[in-house]
């Protein structure tokens, strides 16, 4: 058996690392896997740094707007070289690539589940399990129902979805002396750094954040900011909108954009606040990460966050636009220690003991083998001829 996944983007993201993660995690249990990626970019590189098999597919499946030709020839070399690894399991991480793969799915015979890493529009859905995969994987609880509402009724009684929330590897990513990190990435030791974690885009709240700062810098409170991460599609529009408000603000001596970091668990290490005004998630592996790294977080209460982030509990929850919201709980931190150390310890156990990274794998494979075994049942029935007794 090998096991396939299917990347969706050349560029690495949360769910991207994650999927990197799991074929690791079949490679180290002696299980054949392969990494497929829509073209050359970060994603390929840091598989194959992983020592994974890396095979490159047409990036027209990974886009709606490629004609239908070059859909069907793309569908076509993927079936073909798909075959020939013989019996297969197939991990699809979106449901829009599923939807454009389907035919070389069905065509070569192999058993394959789609994951939804993220709230997705509903006539995306509906368009993408207009014929749903038998097993349909989902990285947060609140997903499972969404999912299921944007099914055919006449699948929504019967699919099989399963929530298995992302984890996080928390032997990378765990505390660490807070001044040394600092020195070793280079960031103020005597001011307390924020630190926005995610790719460049507007969903993402870089906005809200540097709003926030310049809310605390009007207050008199001291704050350096951080943003990492680049901007997706070759575009840097965004980039230049953030840079623009940056400048309007009057915050460019406490704000700095990273770009693209490998350094993310030395980086969470130096931070004292983690944040993330999103309007648009699933479960976010960054905020697992923060927590495992004792960093306070100050979140949307968007999708699945909720799940993780109980708000003075386990971290703090304000509204993605309330740039006043987050500046003022900052500060309220800042003044209360205590609080603070309670909501980190808290948050810590509860990411070690609920969302370690080896739970999160074995839960995987064992989805991996309870499908492989139902297709395996049903292949069996279909190639046994049928008893006629008279």
């Amino acid at each position: 058996m090998t096991y396939h996944q299917v990347l969706v983007s050349q560029a690495l993201c949360g769910a991207g690392l994650t999927t990197l993660g799991i074929a690791a995690h079949l490679r180290l249990r002696l299980h054949s896997s392969c990494v497929w990626v829509p073209g050359e970019g970060p994603a390929a590189c840091e598989a194959r740094h992983l020592d994974l098999r890396v095979r490159l597919y047409d990036e027209s499946l990974a886009s709606c707007s490629a004609s239908k030709w070059r859909t069907f020839l793309g569908n076509l070399q993927f079936m073909s070289r798909l075959r020939s690894h013989g019996r297969s399991l197939v991990h699809v991480q979106s449901p829009s690539v599923y939807r454009l793969l389907l035919p070389a799915l069905l065509f070569s015979r192999s058993s394959f589940a789609v994951h939804v890493h993220i709230e997705e529009d509903l006539e995306t859905l509906q368009w993408a399990f207009r014929r749903p995969p038998e097993l349909i994987i989902t990285c947060a609880r609140f997903l499972s129902d969404y999912v299921r509402r944007a099914l055919p009724e006449h699948f929504r009684e019967t699919q099989w979805i399963e929530a298995v929330p992302t984890g996080v590897d928390t032997a990378t990513f765990s505390p660490g002396k807070k001044i040394e990190a600092k020195q070793r990435v280079g960031a103020p030791i005597s001011t307390p750094l924020a630190l926005v974690l995610a790719n460049l885009s507007p969903h993402k709240g870089q906005e809200t954040a540097i709003r926030a700062v310049a809310i605390l810098k009007g207050l008199g409170i001291s704050l350096t900011c951080w943003l990492a991460g680049s901007e997706r599609g070759g575009s840097a529009s965004y980039t230049t909108r953030l840079k623009t408000l940056i400048e309007e603000l009057g915050v460019g001596d406490r704000i700095r954009l990273l770009g693209y970091r490998d350094d993310v668990a030395e980086l969470l290490r130096a931070a004292d606040f983690f944040l993330l005004p999103s309007t648009r998630e699933g479960l976010p592996r960054s905020i697992l990460e923060a927590q495992a790294t004792k960093v306070p977080v100050l979140a949307a209460p968007t999708a699945g966050i909720p799940e993780v982030v109980i708000d003075g509990e386990t971290g703090f929850l304000i509204e993605a636009d309330d740039a006043p919201g987050y500046a003022h709980r900052i500060r309220s931190v800042l003044e209360n220690p205590a609080l603070c150390q309670r909501v980190v310890e808290q948050a810590y156990g509860q990411t070690r003991n609920e969302f370690s990274w080896q739970v999160h794998c074995e839960r995987i494979l064992s989805l991996y083998d309870s499908l492989t075994d139902r297709d395996g049942v049903r292949r069996s029935r279909r190639a046994t001829p049928s008893r006629v007794t008279t």
